[in-house]
């Protein structure tokens, strides 16, 4: 087990295999002042010494995430002796964000990626492959690629929710042989993602699971009252189309609309 450790409670310490990630959430008119982000790097460093580690400052990178007119300069961080690179995207764990939280960049990397995919269902196509053949190919080549991470996704653009679409249109496309055979309809990548969302949502309600500390309480649990959605999750208010649009809020309307269904 790691014994590695954060200065701060509130610091998000995240580790996979050789990766670590660190993350705060600093208050605007602060940040200019905070030095909380430099006292976790130099603790990190002094952990990475201790244990006979070096850390590579320059394959690290330092993103800045805020929607103020009048962001803060980013902090001046050394891992390892060297500095770490302020950017504006950032890849962690094959998931691209970017300051503004588009997930532009991780929508074209993944489409970018499926499409070259295709090619090998061409070259399939032309040699004779069966359709049930192609389908499974597909199924386990290309689509994953284009679901990788996708509940953060479920809100996205109707432009960017069309551009994924458009991939998998053009696999069945290739499979048919431009409509001269017939193909077994697929859900849509939209369909996919709101399920996977609502799935992920319904597991975040039971107090075990890691993400319970983001559930807003219920109708009943927020009110007192015992009403007629009293089944239904407390929507938190969003000031912003981005926060609306996000993988909580999205999770929650879709949740609730899932069980107002089954109620009537």
């Amino acid at each position: 087990m790691s014994t590695r450790s954060t200065v701060y409670n509130d610091t998000m310490d995240v580790g996979y295999a050789d990766d670590v990630s660190l993350s705060r959430t600093i208050p605007v008119p602060l940040a200019d002042q905070d030095t909380t982000v430099e006292e976790e790097s130099t603790h990190l460093n002094s952990w990475a010494e201790d244990n006979r580690m070096t850390l590579n400052g320059g394959k690290s990178l330092l993103l800045q995430i805020c929607f103020s007119k009048s962001a803060p300069i980013p902090p001046m961080i050394t891992l390892g002796g060297q500095p770490v690179p302020s950017v504006d995207c950032a890849k962690g764990l094959g998931f691209y964000m970017d300051k503004n939280l588009t997930f532009d960049e991780q929508i074209s990397a993944m489409i970018s990626k499926a499409s070259r995919r295709l090619h090998y269902l061409r070259l399939l196509t032309k040699q004779g492959t069966s359709v049930t053949d192609l389908i499974q190919i597909y199924l386990s080549l290309v689509r994953p690629v284009l679901e990788y991470g996708h509940v953060i996704l479920v809100g996205c653009s109707k432009e960017q929710e069309l551009a994924i679409e458009r991939v998998q249109r053009r696999a069945l496309r290739i499979i048919s042989l431009g409509g001269r055979r017939s193909v077994p309809d697929l859900p849509t990548l939209k369909v996919r993602r709101e399920e996977a969302a609502v799935q992920l949502f319904e597991r975040m309600l039971k107090e075990d699971h890691p993400l319970h500390d983001m559930v807003p309480p219920t109708r009943t649990g927020a009110t007192g009252r015992t009403l007629r959605n009293s089944r239904t999750i407390s929507l938190p208010k969003a000031r912003t189309k981005r926060l609306s649009k996000s993988f909580l809020h999205s999770a929650i309307r879709l949740c609730n609309k899932k069980v107002t269904q089954w109620c009537y």
